[in-house]
């Protein structure tokens, strides 16, 4: 059965009864240990008035604590699994996938960010190159391959999307194998993913006129609808046996 929007939303709040606080606090956290171990290299960027190697360091910095955040993100959508199956989080749930071969998250985010450079840098070399030759013809070339290339970025991340969630689901599942089982599950339901991130953007929209603070009950909001996207498609809310562990052999 597939759900509609309404009903995984309304599902996520039946879910997350009772379990909002510790969700938040380490969706905080998270956000508070990446921001203070950023700071600074932002500090040292920003005094210095951006020199070449500050601003090396400070890109380097962003890169690994973008890894560290999305290793930390692993675990709560751990705590969203267990919270659909009617069991407890710990706030400990934060730091366990550093446990639980974190090599797997980290191929895994850098295979994101090479498809998304991909995408988005023809585009942006075209139009530079426009811009800094004054050429009208390759500004516009940049514009239309740089909407191409997010365009084709949206598709091949609706393509991708339940990857960490099985990287999560299965801890001997390679980042490979983990891209092409999700490219499988979202065949034919990636419209539906499309609208389901639609119908959030009014929350956004809230969370950011509300400075942010409205975003730590939004995001558990959406990373549970999420989670239970995940369920829906893979078939375990419909009362199916859950999916055995798929090829595991690919450890890269």
């Amino acid at each position: 059965m597939k759900r509609t929007s309404a009903e995984l939303k309304r599902l996520a709040r039946k879910n997350l009864i009772g379990h909002w606080g510790i969700v938040i606090g380490a969706t905080l956290l998270m956000g508070l240990i990446t921001s203070a171990v950023l700071m600074p290299f932002y500090l040292l960027f920003f005094i210095t008035r951006g020199g070449m190697v500050q601003l090396t360091a400070y890109m380097v910095a962003a890169l690994i604590i973008s890894i560290i955040g999305v290793i930390m993100s692993a675990g709560i959508s751990r705590m969203h699994f267990g919270f659909a199956r009617g069991q407890d989080g710990k706030i400990e749930m934060l730091f366990g996938e550093f446990a639980r071969r974190p090599d797997r998250y980290i191929l895994a985010i850098l295979m994101l960010y090479g498809i998304e450079l991909a995408c988005v840098l023809p585009g942006s070399i075209c139009t530079w190159i426009g811009l800094i030759e004054e050429s009208v013809l390759a500004a516009v070339i940049g514009g239309i391959l740089y909407f191409v290339g997010i365009v084709v970025l949206i598709l091949l991340n609706l393509r991708y999307v339940l990857c960490f969630f099985l990287l999560v689901e299965h801890p001997q599942m390679g980042a490979v194998t983990a891209f092409r089982e999700s490219a499988r599950r979202m065949d034919g339901n990636k419209g539906r993913m499309f609208y389901l991130y639609l119908s959030f953007i009014g929350w956004g929209m809230l969370g950011i006129l509300s400075f942010g603070i409205g975003m730590l009950w939004i995001m558990p909001y959406m990373n549970q609808t999420l989670v239970n996207f995940y369920l829906d498609v893979s078939g375990e809310y419909d009362g199916l046996q859950r999916p055995q562990a798929l090829e595991l052999a690919d450890h890269f």
